[in-house]
């Protein structure tokens, strides 16, 4: 149905830098993409990426599903940031790879809970999504 995307930043610092940039890159993307109504239907995901810093570090390493609300018919996933990754040429390609992983996730949960999940379209768009953002960090 739709893709949200969010930061949680420990710090101002944090932004302009390369994570920040490539998942702002996505986010606005995959808000074209709901706003043109090209996300498959069914369940909506909602990812937020958790950045760390040397100060701070969310208290979980990977990724983590945050619960299933019926009613929105959301799914809920937080992904942990490494801080040698925030500042590296790497982070659209990280970036790329947790949806990657998140849409994996989601079929995996919606299967155990038989619920529809239309994993190729959603494969489709987050390919979309993750190739743009990949080529332009290539061409910069």
């Amino acid at each position: 149905m739709k893709l949200f995307i969010s930061i949680n930043s420990p710090s101002q610092d944090m932004a302009k830098s390369p994570i920040d940039e490539a998942i702002t890159f996505v986010a606005a993307h995959a808000a074209m993409e709901n706003r043109q109504g090209r996300f498959p239907a069914g369940p909506t995901l909602d990812i937020t990426f958790m950045l760390s810093s040397k100060q701070e570090a969310p208290p979980f390493t990977g990724m983590r599903m945050g619960g299933y609300d019926k009613q929105g018919d959301t799914l809920y996933f937080e992904a942990a940031v490494p801080e040698k990754i925030t500042q590296s040429d790497a982070a659209p390609r990280y970036v790329a790879l947790v949806m990657q992983d998140m849409v994996d996730n989601a079929k995996e949960y919606f299967d155990e809970m038989d619920i529809d999940f239309d994993i190729d379209n959603w494969r489709r768009v987050i390919d979309v999504l993750t190739a743009a953002e990949t080529e332009q960090a290539v061409t910069h």
